[in-house]
């Protein structure tokens, strides 16, 4: 019964997000005790963006869907023709990070009269050390996020979510031990070490499964067209997510002076359960919706979804309902004090708990997207995403002039309940379509 409610890996997978959490925590705190909100760490956290962005749109964005249920279609009839894939992914992610890194490194004194139009010539000229230190560290994270979604696909979810700790703690050892003499360059240094333990600790993780990383380039083969026709939808909707959130910071500055810090605090305890138990239980669910959608199996598809659907939204349903009853003592006792006085803890208070509302719909459209990337479809998740973007902005714009700052959190759970219902729609088809091309032959062995 156990299993059935939390499927295999869902609890570490919640478990290590929650210690990674954490882990951020700390390295926040080493931060503001070692550097101050100072032009030092205003040019580290600036040094980040572009070359993460790079990451995020030519790697992780576009590899994370498709890659596990091709990967796993493949591994139904041959594992070396699988493992050749993963190889040639791995291979070509590589490369072509590397290419814009190199060529990031390059522009990185433009860029700081660009990102940091607003610093001193000295800082400028850490800007740009920083800049070349942290490119060093994304071609790493490219062969690891690979490496992640091969152990995804064999469900070795520990040293897949043990990564981001060891990144972070890589960080807050780079700070601890050569800040004092090296200032924040350490710290940089530290990063790149943590990059390096977050692809070496998934490079152990595959050693426990048939894939050996080495460099491969069989791109004439129909496996990786399909994965790059089933990627690009998903590197042109990548910027869905940063939008919605610059829309928040633009509309909050308009309704009242600390609307956006109000805002991007109540963010923080939103996104909690939705970490923890959408992104965690749907990621966990992922190899298998994947295995059935090979099987031609529709039964146990319809079965995992189903219990994946109803858990989340039971959860964070109940955490949501914690989130708004506790809305108040948990900003009282986190942020209030000093200067962040009783009006402003009201405030945010409001505001964490409208987004509370959203929390159930946030989490839901995980395990609703992962079962449409199951099928081989990432299309249909981008319709719903920029359908349910479109409604964010609509809704939050014309509850605004009524309702003030709380007219974000609702308009944000207005949007995620559209992008829901596209969503489900979207699977159902899917899944219909899946029974209807499914054979007896196929489904008693899948069984």
């Amino acid at each position: 019964m156990l299993d059935r409610i939390f499927p295999r890996g869902a609890l570490i997978l919640s478990f290590l997000s929650f210690v990674y959490f954490l882990t951020g925590i700390v390295r926040n705190r080493v931060f503001a005790n070692t550097f101050g909100a100072g032009p030092e760490l205003d040019a580290y956290n600036a040094a980040f963006r572009i070359p993460e962005i790079a990451l995020d749109v030519l790697v992780a964005a576009g590899l994370t869907a498709p890659f596990v249920p091709i990967y796993s279609s493949l591994r139904h009839d041959d594992e070396g023709a699988a493992n050749d894939f993963a190889r040639t992914v791995l291979t070509a992610a590589v490369v072509v990070i590397t290419v814009a890194i190199v060529a990031i490194a390059i522009a990185a004194p433009w860029l700081a009269t660009q990102i940091g139009a607003g610093f001193d010539q000295r800082t400028r000229e850490l800007y740009v050390t920083l800049v070349r230190i942290n490119c060093l560290g994304q071609v790493l994270f490219a062969a690891s996020i690979c490496l992640g979604e091969v152990l995804v696909a064999h469900r070795r979810f520990l040293f897949y979510a043990l990564a981001p700790i060891l990144y972070t703690t890589g960080i807050i050892a780079g700070t601890v031990i050569g800040a004092g003499q090296f200032g924040i360059v350490a710290t940089a240094w530290g990063a790149v070490a943590g990059a390096g333990l977050h692809l070496g600790i998934r490079a152990v993780g595959t050693l426990r499964t048939s894939f050996r990383a080495r460099p491969a380039f069989h791109v004439h083969t129909p496996a990786f067209r399909e994965f790059v026709r089933l990627m690009i939808p998903r590197m042109i909707s990548h910027p869905i997510e940063p939008a919605i959130f610059t829309f928040f910071t633009a509309l909050a500055s308009t309704i009242a002076v600390g609307g956006v810090s109000a805002v991007n605090f109540a963010l923080d305890y939103q996104v909690v359960p939705v970490s923890l138990i959408g992104i965690a239980f749907s990621l966990a669910v992922f190899p298998t919706l994947s295995a059935a959608y090979a099987d031609r199996d529709p039964s146990t598809f319809r079965a995992v979804l189903g219990r994946n659907l109803v858990t989340i939204g039971g959860l964070t349903t109940l955490a949501a309902i914690t989130l708004f009853v506790g809305s108040g003592i948990l900003v009282r006792v986190l942020l209030g004090g000093g200067r962040f006085g009783a009006e402003a803890v009201a405030t945010t208070s409001a505001i964490v708990a409208a987004f509370a509302i959203s929390v159930p719909f946030d989490a839901l459209a995980y395990p609703l997207s992962r079962g449409l990337y199951a099928t081989h479809d990432t299309i249909r998740q981008v319709i719903a995403s920029f359908i349910g973007f479109g409604t964010v902005l609509a809704a939050a714009s014309a509850l605004a002039p009524s309702l003030g700052l709380v007219a974000i959190p609702l308009g944000y759970a207005v949007g995620m309940a559209v992008k829901d219902v596209l969503l489900a729609a979207f699977l159902l088809q899917r899944i219909r379509g899946l029974s209807r091309s499914a054979g007896p032959p196929q489904a008693a062995s899948a069984t």
